[in-house]
């Protein structure tokens, strides 16, 4: 049976990568885990189509918004992602959250770094999968620990990839594990992003893509 398609609503080529090799990967691992591609499961296609991004410390109140509003110009289901960092000492407010963008777009790396984040310490990589079906939304969190880099290291500028630690890689950004043989497919075996979209694919395989019009009549 054909996986039903769903539409990514993206213009990173970095995050295409990282569906491009997440798609190959099984859907969950560990003994007696499905081990069935997740592109068996979910047809993902991208599009560039612009969202709109209200600015909310809350991940899953910007990705609400961020999915309802590219659900409305390609009428078809259709998610978004939107991730970001929020400090140990910060966890229960969740900042800096939805604003860690425009406060790296705005400051870059090292100044981040300075102002925003202590150098070591503790931090939750956060990512947000919205799912819009033209009824519902859902949205799938996947978190990450780690800690703050001393300095950015890693050549792969995606975000905050050159300042997040990772705790299972021993101290490496993400950026420097990325550049590493098969660098890219281990950063997704911890990824916030990943967890957040297998999150999504299982939700898909259980219950379905969803009907438009199942509340209709």
């Amino acid at each position: 049976m054909k996986p039903p398609t769903v539409y990514y609503a993206t213009s990173s080529p970095f995050k295409r990568a990282e569906i491009d090799i997440l798609r190959k990967e099984p859907l969950a691992v560990g003994e007696g885990a499905d081990p069935t591609p997740i592109g068996d499961y979910c047809d993902l296609q991208f599009t560039n189509v612009a969202t709109n991004e209200p600015l909310e410390i809350s991940l899953n109140k910007m990705v609400d918004h961020k999915v309802r509003s590219a659900y409305r110009q390609l009428l078809t289901p259709c998610i978004v992602e939107h991730a970001g960092l929020i400090l140990e000492k910060q966890e229960s407010t969740g900042f800096p959250g939805g604003l860690t963008q425009p406060m790296w777009d705005s400051l870059e790396a090292q100044e981040f770094l300075e102002r925003v984040g202590r150098p070591g310490e503790i931090a939750i990589a956060q990512a947000v999968v919205g799912y819009c079906d033209g009824v519902n939304v859902w949205t799938f969190v996947g978190e990450t620990k780690g800690k703050l880099a001393a300095e950015p290291r890693g050549k792969r500028e995606f975000y905050w990839d050159t300042i997040f630690c990772p705790d299972e890689f021993g101290g490496e950004t993400y950026a420097e594990i990325c550049e590493q043989p098969d660098g890219l497919a281990r950063k997704l075996t911890v990824s916030q992003s990943a967890k957040a979209m297998r999150q999504f694919v299982e939700h898909l395989r259980n219950h379905g893509p969803g009907n438009l019009f199942a509340n209709v009549f």
